[in-house]
C-alpha cells in the first residue's frame, strides 16, 4: 500500500505503513530461539516503537505473545482500552494511581524499598504482581544483587504485594565481545543467577525470571530464563548493523514492519555548481535533477540525515542532499533519467527502502530513536495484512 493518495493516484503525504503480517513473522522467529515454556514479553513502550500500540498489541496477543511491556501507566491503561488481556508489566517504579494499576491487573516493579513501600501506602484491594529488579551492571534501576535476598523477604512479608518474579535488564547483549566490556553481559547473567539462587535458597517463591532483550534472546540461549523481553526485533530490527551481524546465520531474516514513504512534490534540473537547501551544504557536482519531498525533521525524519540518508524511488536508491528541512527534503534522482513525477513516492525507511540500522548509523544514533519517531502527529499511519489493507 503507497499511503494516502489523491484521486489521480499520487500520494498526498507522507504515510508510515505497518504490516502486520511482519509482526507475526518477527514473533515466530523470536518463539523459534527459545526452549519449551519459555514465555515472550514483547515491549509495547512507546507507542509500540512508532507503530501503533492499540493495533499493534492486539495483533501480537493473538498471534500468541504471552505479555507485553510497557514504560508509564498511560501505556498500561491504553493497552486494555484496546482489549488486550494478557499480563502487562510496568517496566518503571511509580508512586501513584498504584491501586488503579493492580486493578487493571498490571504488574508493578519494586527496584528498592520505597517502591515497596508506596505499595504498602496504597493499600490495593488486592495484592500487587511484583517484579523485583536486580541491578547486575546496567546502572539505571534495581537494588543491588546482594541486596535481593531482603527485598524479596520484604515483599513476601508484605500483606499487598506478591513476588512474582526477578529481573535484570543486559546493557550490552547487542554488542561484539571485543566490545563487550570486561565481558560485561557474562558477568550480568552470572550476578543475575546468583542473586535468584539467593533468594531461592531463603525458600522464597520466584515463579518467574527474566533478563534477555531482542539481542539476548535471539543469540544468547543462556539468558532467556523462563521468560524473554524483546522489543525491537519484534518490530523487525536490529540496533545496529553490528548487531545484525551477531545474530547466527540459522535464524530467519526479521521483516520490518514499518514503511515510511513520502510524495515527491517539486522536481528541477540544477546545474553542475548550484546549491541546495539551508547552508548550501551540498553542491552539484554535475548537472542533475532535484527532487522536493514533503517530508522534513517535523515529521520525524532526523535532520542530521542531510547529505547522509537515502530514499528509493522507482526501485532506484538515490541520495538526501542538503540539509533535512522542517517540512521538506530534497534527493538527487539523477539517476532516474528524468522519470520522476510530482506525486510519485519516495521510500525513506521500510523492507523496500532503506534500514532503519543504517540510516541510525549515518546519523550517528540507534534505530530505537528513529522508529519512536514514526508517530510524529503529521505522519498518517495505516495497517495492511496479507489480505491488503487493514484500516
Amino acid at each position: 500500500m503507497d499511503g494516502a493518495v489523491m484521486d489521480g493516484g499520487v500520494m498526498d503525504g507522507p504515510t508510515v505503513a505497518i504490516d502486520l503480517a511482519a509482526l507475526r513473522h518477527n514473533l515466530a522467529v523470536l518463539r523459534s530461539r527459545l526452549r519449551p515454556g519459555v514465555r515472550l514479553l514483547a515491549a509495547v513502550k512507546a507507542d509500540a516503537y512508532g507503530h501503533g500500540a492499540a493495533i499493534a498489541a492486539p495483533a501480537l496477543e493473538h498471534a500468541g505473545a504471552d505479555a507485553f511491556g510497557v514504560a508509564t501507566p498511560a501505556e498500561a491503561f491504553a493497552l486494555r482500552a484496546a482489549g488486550v488481556t494478557v499480563p502487562i508489566l510496568l517496566f518503571g517504579p511509580i508512586d501513584r494511581g498504584i491501586a488503579a494499576l493492580v486493578e487493571a491487573d498490571v504488574a508493578l516493579t519494586v527496584p528498592d524499598a520505597r517502591a515497596l513501600a508506596a505499595i504498602e501506602a496504597a493499600a490495593p484491594a488486592s495484592a500487587a504482581r511484583v517484579h523485583l529488579k536486580v541491578d547486575t551492571g546496567m546502572g539505571r534501576l534495581g537494588v543491588a544483587a546482594e541486596g535481593a535476598v531482603p527485598l524479596a523477604r520484604a515483599v513476601e512479608r508484605s500483606k499487598h504485594a506478591t513476588l512474582e518474579a526477578l529481573w535484570t535488564h543486559l546493557a550490552c547483549a547487542d554488542e561484539a565481545d571485543a566490545d563487550d566490556p570486561d565481558g560485561l553481559t557474562a558477568r550480568q547473567v552470572e550476578r543475575f543467577e546468583a542473586a535468584l539462587a539467593n533468594v531461592r535458597a531463603e525458600g522464597i517463591d520466584v515463579r518467574c525470571a527474566h533478563a534477555a532483550n531482542s539481542a539476548a534472546t535471539l543469540r544468547l540461549p543462556g539468558a532467556h530464563f523462563d521468560l524473554v523481553r524483546p522489543g525491537l526485533a519484534v518490530y523487525g530490527h536490529h540496533a545496529t548493523p553490528g548487531a545484525a551481524a551477531l545474530v547466527p546465520s540459522d535464524v530467519p531474516a526479521l521483516r520490518p514492519a514499518a514503511t515510511l514513504r513520502a510524495p515527491i512534490t517539486f522536481v528541477k534540473r540544477v546545474a553542475r555548481g548550484d546549491t541546495v537547501s539551508y547552508g548550501a551544504t551540498w553542491r552539484a557536482p554535475r548537472d542533475t535533477v532535484v527532487a522536493t519531498v514533503r517530508l522534513g525533521y517535523a515529521d520525524g525524519y532526523p535532520r542530521a540525515a542531510g547529505n547522509r540518508g537515502e530514499a528509493v524511488v522507482h526501485r532506484v536508491r538515490v541520495p538526501v542532499v542538503g540539509r533535512v528541512c522542517m517540512d521538506q527534503l530534497m534527493l538527487d534522482v539523477g539517476a532516474l533519467e528524468g522519470s520522476v513525477r510530482p506525486g510519485d513516492a519516495a521510500t525513506l525507511l521500510g523492507p523496500d527502502g532503506p534500514s532503519a540500522a543504517a540510516l541510525a548509523d549515518a546519523v550517528g544514533t540507534v534505530s530505537y530513536e528513529l522508529l519512536t519517531h514514526l508517530n510524529a502527529p503529521r505522519l498518517e499511519r495505516t495497517y495492511v495484512d496479507d489480505a491488503g489493507a487493514a484500516g
